[in-house]
């Protein structure tokens, strides 16, 4: 999307009219609320102001479509943009492994005694701590969710057995 919108043929005349009429590139800026550049790019361009075709990528869908999907998205109420957590894929070569793995060390018995286990994790008390994205409607109130000063706090348990 381009990052200001285009002029139209109506305002190119309008600037040209007030430059005819004697008013100072400053003035005809506050006027038309244009930036003092794009009002002096019109008056010093030798061809006739024609709107560029915008370069970059076409568009995928349509603006009916556009309207179609924002609908979808709002009626829906609780459909939410949100980041993927990250985590390595485990495969069925993964799963296999482990599971006989576990089905060899079934019959351990007292050496499991002498084995170890330990875990950590941590848990935030106001919700998760990296980017919150959603759909929002422009029309309806934002969503929030309530954070605290300095993150709120979080929990890190330590666990071991063995």
């Amino acid at each position: 999307m381009p990052k200001t919108s285009q002029l139209s043929n109506e305002e190119v005349s309008k600037i040209l009219h007030l430059e005819l009429l004697g008013k100072t590139v400053k003035k005809i800026s506050k006027l038309l609320n244009r930036s003092k550049s794009m009002i002096y790019r019109v008056l010093t361009r030798k061809t006739p102001y024609e709107p560029k075709p915008r370069s970059g990528r076409p568009r995928v869908t349509d603006i009916r479509s556009d309207r179609r999907i924002q609908r979808m998205a709002s009626e829906s109420g609780y459909m939410i943009n949100s980041k993927m957590a990250r985590r390595l894929p485990l495969s069925k070569l993964h799963i296999s492994k482990g599971l006989q793995w576990a089905r060899n060390h079934m019959p351990y018995g007292d050496k499991w005694m002498a084995v170890l286990f330990s875990d950590e994790k941590k848990w935030n008390l106001d919700g998760p701590d990296g980017n919150i994205k959603y759909w929002h409607h422009l029309r309806k109130e934002p969503r929030s969710f309530f954070s605290r000063q300095s993150g709120g706090g979080s929990v890190m348990v330590w666990v071991a057995f063995g």
